[in-house]
């Protein structure tokens, strides 16, 4: 009998060790949640899901389940779930600016947001958000509030959770941030966010003072030339399309032009013409678009081979949803490979292969996989990946 108790005992411990989890309020009236906050003076924490959202069940089953992330979340937080879909959850999605999920919100009791992290997190990373959360030196908008008055160092830290969180807002905030300073390279912090968070640069004379100061950068021991150099075209194509180089409401592409080629003349020409053919295909207008890509393709000494490489991956499948993707790997295909490229010429066949798994021409891309893996020149990490690919399609 002893041994029967034992033996139960053992089993509601096991169960009771099973059971941690946040204690979730769902789809609560919002009203009360507030007042709840209020009284029992803590944050809020806000999981705003969607019932259709894989990573939102991954969160249900790993991560609030774990005992240190119940235990802490229950003991800080008022916790509570919406589906965005019905209720007060489109209201709160609109309030709190949800768009992806799960969107995982803190507030303060007056409804406030104060930090936010998107997708899936496991236990650990989802703690260091929750702790992130509760210290003011931390909360990502009460750093966007202040933003203004960090220091370097905090701006970049600042950066780095603006990335994280894709807000469209740290495009002005940093302009303004580095228009205060008196070099906007002045320090490994600054150089580190212009080199990878700043979208733009606030005048004409920063993007000058940056295109000259390649040695500077790459003396920091962080960054290559090459990283400059592509961050240069990306700032480059920025200015060009500001306001102080826009002044009329239709895409003045003779002064996108100009900027390019005072700033980044050995890649203007490629650089125009690939702008040109996005911009056209965004905004459906086929003829010019297609005018522009035939810019790339007909002049690949101007361009150079990788970068047609580049252009025909990227443009290949909306040139299949158009029906005009086989005359332009004709074209394509007639390109020859300069000599001096011969240790990268399996790009063509690889373009064309992530091509077809992009548009599912599955054949097409099985048959342009096994050449590859059959070939000489292809390196083996892109084998294993052709390889991975082709396992994943269940063919071997």
């Amino acid at each position: 009998m002893k041994k029967t108790l034992f033996t139960l005992c053992l089993v509601v411990l096991a169960l009771g060790v099973n059971a941690a989890e946040i204690k979730f309020l769902e789809n609560p009236v919002w009203t009360d949640v507030l007042a709840q906050a209020k009284k029992e003076n803590k944050m809020i924490f806000l999981d705003a899901f969607a019932t259709w959202c894989g990573p939102c069940k991954q969160m249900d089953a790993e991560t609030y389940s774990n005992q240190a992330v119940a235990d802490y979340f229950n003991a800080n937080f008022i916790n509570v779930k919406y589906d965005m879909e019905k209720g007060e959850g489109a209201m709160l999605s609109d309030r709190y600016y949800v768009s992806a999920y799960p969107n995982l919100i803190f507030m303060n009791s007056d409804g406030v947001m104060l930090h936010k992290g998107i997708g899936f997190l496991a236990a650990n990373d989802f703690l260091k958000l929750a702790k992130a959360a509760k210290n003011p030196e931390t909360q990502y908008y009460t750093l966007k509030k202040n933003a203004q008055k960090l220091s370097d160092a905090q701006f970049l830290q600042f950066a780095k959770q603006a990335a994280e969180l894709q807000d469209e807002d740290f495009g002005y905030i940093s302009k303004d941030f580095l228009a205060s300073k008196p070099d906007l390279l002045g320090n490994s912090d600054l150089i580190d966010l212009v080199m990878n968070y700043a979208f733009a640069l606030p005048k004409e004379k920063d993007l000058s003072y940056f295109s000259s100061s390649k040695s500077k950068i790459v003396k920091e021991g962080k960054y290559s030339e090459d990283d400059f150099e592509e961050r240069l075209v990306s700032l480059t194509i920025q200015f060009a399309l500001s306001e102080e180089v826009q002044v009329t409401q239709e895409m003045d592409f003779d002064a996108i032009k100009t900027v390019l080629d005072k700033y980044i003349p050995q890649r203007s020409f490629f650089v125009f013409n690939y702008f040109k053919t996005q911009y056209y295909l965004e905004n459906k207008e086929m003829e010019p678009a297609l005018a522009a890509f035939d810019e790339i393709l007909n002049n690949p000494t101007k361009v150079g081979y990788q970068q047609v490489c580049n252009a025909m991956m990227g443009f290949g499948p909306t040139l299949f949803e158009a029906g005009k993707l086989d005359a332009y790997l004709e074209k394509f295909n007639a390109i020859p490979v300069p000599a001096k490229d011969a240790n990268v010429a399996y790009l063509k066949d690889f373009v064309k292969a992530i091509i077809f798994i992009k548009t599912k021409q599955t054949d097409k891309f099985k048959e342009m996989a096994n050449a590859m893996l059959a070939s000489t020149t292809t390196p083996e990490d892109v084998k294993k990946d052709l390889r991975q690919a082709l396992q994943n399609m269940g063919t071997n």
